[in-house]
């Protein structure tokens, strides 16, 4: 609308000072209405600018994700690659779906929507809980009232992104956070561990039934000793 308000403003401002013979009249009129052209444009340029008439507005979600790993195992796992070098902006792989047979690669940049792909960032964070979750946070600019939308709800600017920032929060204890060349590292030291863990267990019957009988009464405990013995095997830090 503030379009043609200066359209109509500038008419009236061209009419007042060309065709009106009395100059009371053609001062009042031009006068008033290159005042208003001009109030319209500078509002328009504050808004062009500075988005003058909108706030930033936050919104939170947030869901439980599921491991990238087997899912025959206790332990979950995600898994991480950097975008870049010390940016701490991550692609993370995991399931969105506990019955998803494959998991998915999630933030990967838009290399045909750079503008907004530089706007979304993701990274995780190991947590005490025993759940994992992904909360997105978005920061979009809305107009602040319906006066402003009138005026200036033109140019699909309500819900323009402004920032994006995805978190995974993991289990510190039972879950794994890998690079992919970890997680190859891991993969192909899975049957050695394995049968070195059945030798062993063969070997010392009673510490057998212990393992067994944890794993069926406190699988988080059992997860948790998994993920130790793994980061001890293979010499992963947090």
């Amino acid at each position: 609308m503030i379009i043609i308000f200066i359209t109509l403003f500038a008419l009236s401002t061209f009419f007042g000072f060309m065709y009106i013979d009395k100059d009371v009249w053609r001062a009042f009129v031009g006068g008033l209405s290159l005042l208003l052209l001009t109030l319209s444009v500078v509002l328009l340029t504050l808004h062009i600018k500075d988005n003058w008439g909108m706030e930033k507005r936050t919104s939170t979600e947030t869901k439980i994700i599921y491991t990238a790993g087997p899912l025959d195992v206790e332990f979950g796992m995600l898994l991480k690659s950097e975008i870049g070098k010390g940016t701490h902006n991550y692609v993370l792989v995991y399931r969105t779906n506990r019955k998803d047979k494959e998991p998915t690669a999630h933030f990967q940049p838009d290399e045909k929507h750079l503008v907004e792909t530089l706007k979304k960032t993701a990274d995780y964070k190991r947590t005490d809980e025993s759940e994992a979750k992904l909360m997105i946070r978005t920061v979009r600019w809305q107009f602040k009232n319906s006066f402003m939308r009138f005026l200036f709800g033109i140019g699909n600017e309500e819900g323009k992104l402004v920032s994006e920032h995805a978190r995974a929060y993991v289990p510190k204890d039972t879950w794994l956070v890998l690079t992919q060349e970890e997680a190859k590292k891991l993969q192909a030291a899975a049957p050695t561990m394995q049968a070195q863990l059945e030798t062993f267990l063969k070997d010392n019957p009673i510490q057998a039934r212990e393992v067994m009988e944890l794993q069926k009464r406190n699988p988080e405990e059992f997860a948790k000793l998994q993920v130790s013995k793994i980061k001890e095997r293979l010499g992963f830090k947090e």
